[in-house]
């Protein structure tokens, strides 16, 4: 056989002999690891590049290495979209997506024909009908999930600071439908994501009625409310949204830790919570090897990051061309995902856990444990 068609026959023979290169798999990664959101999104970079050394440490999936190729969004909408376009023109296989509610909204009509885009933000909701999977709860679970502990213990108002951006929107859009079905009323003030001081918006919601004070988003201000919080005297149990259950948030806010920290988490933040032996075994194993290679902890952003790199390979290797969002799509519909938490999908919703997956806990000891009651 002649040199020239022996290459021309399949660009995966690379001699003439028939000894075959594996293909690379392609995955665009976009994750703002600068700007406000980049303490989540470093994470969960962070979490996938482990992801991918240990598939392709093990052979890779089905003899084929992946790689992972990342575009920083800074969590900028119009970043977003550019990165969306630059990922694309690579031809990446699936696209997971690290950023916020605003910038993940603004690159959805971008994958309208597809490839699948995976992403644990819990302010996206994807119609059933598209090609876009949310592998976590929603901001409707987190809130229902604190609603329900509020009720437990008998409260009945809440103070709640969010975010001015899209993700502050949809968890104040939420606590507005979910609240009040729980008797529950609401203080709500509203920061920017750049603040750097949120005393004016703590003393607007932490008055004497006021037993529990929620910060539903993660960033900067996240640790500017917890600080405010301390030169305020506040005394109030404080809730964080579940971006903030980190060891790196309880080190900003190490010297302003409140009385009582609580969070709201998915299950396998307390391992112990969870009754499946699976479950805990893959939490087990990921927070060991992650802590290995890293130095540190596994948190909840890098499981949520678990969560799409246990969703992604579910695909690439059950899926004969993941390439093909309708094949994508049809088998997420019908294969529930095996993590730390079974994601499940179906033809009517496209958000993969629900309230059932989540817990309260409370940091005790450098420890996060099932929250107890409020006194």
């Amino acid at each position: 056989m002649k040199p020239a068609l022996c290459f021309m026959l399949a660009t995966s023979l690379t001699l003439c002999g028939g000894a075959a290169t594996a293909e690379e798999l392609k995955i665009g990664v976009i994750a703002p690891t600068t700007g406000p959101a980049a303490t989540v999104g470093s994470r969960e970079l962070a979490a996938l590049r482990w992801w991918e050394r240990e598939v392709n440490a093990a052979g890779g999936i089905r003899g084929n290495p992946i790689r992972l190729v990342h575009c920083n969004d800074e969590a900028n909408p119009e970043h977003a979209v550019t990165c969306i376009r630059d990922l694309l023109s690579q031809h990446v296989l699936l696209l997971l997506n690290c950023s916020v509610t605003g910038a993940i909204r603004a690159t959805m009509p971008l994958v309208a024909q597809g490839p699948a885009m995976l992403t644990p933000a819990p302010g996206v909701v994807p119609p059933p009908d598209s090609f876009v999977f949310q592998t976590s709860p929603s901001d409707l679970n987190l809130i229902e999930i604190l609603a329900n502990y509020l009720s437990e213990n008998h409260i009945d108002r809440l103070g709640m600071i969010a975010a001015t951006d899209a993700s502050g929107e949809a968890a104040t859009a939420r606590a507005r439908e979910v609240l009040p079905n729980h008797q529950i009323g609401i203080d709500l003030a509203r920061i920017d994501l750049r603040a750097t001081d949120a005393s004016i918006q703590l003393a607007q919601i932490a008055g004497e009625g006021t037993k529990v004070i929620f910060s539903a988003y993660s960033g900067g201000s996240a640790a500017a409310v917890v600080k405010s919080y301390a030169n305020l005297g506040l005394t109030q149990p404080l809730i964080v949204s579940y971006a903030n259950i980190s060891d790196q948030f309880i080190e900003l806010i190490r010297n302003d830790l409140p009385e009582r920290l609580l969070g709201t988490g998915v299950k396998a933040t307390v391992p112990e919570l969870l009754t499946d032996p699976a479950e805990r075994e893959r939490t087990r194993s990921f927070a060991v090897s992650y802590k290995a290679l890293t130095g540190t902890r596994i948190d909840q952003q890098s499981l949520m990051a678990l969560g799409l790199a246990d969703t992604a390979e579910a695909i690439l290797r059950n899926v004969d061309h993941p390439d093909d969002a309708i094949a994508v799509r049809e088998f997420l519909h019908t294969t529930p995902v095996k993590s730390f938490q079974t994601i499940r999908f179906s033809p009517q919703s496209h958000v993969g856990m629900g309230t059932q997956d989540l817990a309260i806990v409370e940091l005790k000891n450098g420890e996060w444990i099932k929250a107890g009651p409020v006194h």
